[in-house]
């Protein structure tokens, strides 16, 4: 991986943490402290650069496939998870 990539994926997680910072401030009761903006672009982050190491090793479209789908499915379960309690 590039440094190039991994700032340009830091700075996409920000720019998509606009909508929560949005929903913060016209929404009513959505209540994103600072502690959940770090912790969704940390996430993000995470998710990206573990995408993007996993693609690198695997050359079969079919598994390179499955394992997105698998990575996607688990970073999403643990977001679901740590929203509900």
């Amino acid at each position: 991986m590039t440094r190039i990539y991994i700032i340009k994926t830091m700075l996409v997680a920000a720019v998509a943490l606009l909508i929560p910072l949005f929903g913060n401030m016209y929404v009513d009761g959505w209540n994103w402290g600072l502690g959940d903006f770090i912790f969704a672009w940390v996430f993000f982050v995470i998710l990206s650069l573990t995408t993007k190491f996993v693609m690198s090793k695997i050359s079969n479209r079919t598994y390179r496939t499955i394992a997105g789908i698998a990575i996607v499915a688990v970073f999403a379960f643990i977001w679901i998870k740590l929203a509900t309690g």
